[in-house]
């Protein structure tokens, strides 16, 4: 097989060396893939960027209002102190057929 130039490897090298071609394009390199001697893929680095954060990307989109009020929390409703939904697993699990 032919070798197109010095950036192009072969799915089989990408197969066995997977990790050194890896480490080529992270240090800058664009590598073509070919697969008999045809180009059918091309791996580039990516450029490095700031990470925002989710919250302040969402509100720059425009998908996000920040609360005016963010330490408010509604009140929860007064109940009786009877926790309903132990006594109700409780009847459940007596009548399981185990």
């Amino acid at each position: 097989m032919a070798i197109l130039h010095e950036h192009a490897i072969g799915m089989r090298e990408l197969r066995h060396n997977t990790n050194e071609v890896l480490s080529r394009v992270r240090g800058g390199e664009t590598l073509d893939v070919t697969e008999y001697g045809r180009t059918i893929a091309r791996l580039v680095p990516v450029p490095a960027c700031e990470l925002m954060p989710v919250l302040d990307r969402l509100e720059s989109a425009g998908r996000l209002r920040r609360a005016s009020r963010p330490a408010f929390r509604p009140r929860m409703r007064e109940g009786d102190g009877a926790n309903q939904l132990s006594g109700t697993l409780a009847d459940m699990r007596e009548t399981e057929a185990w």
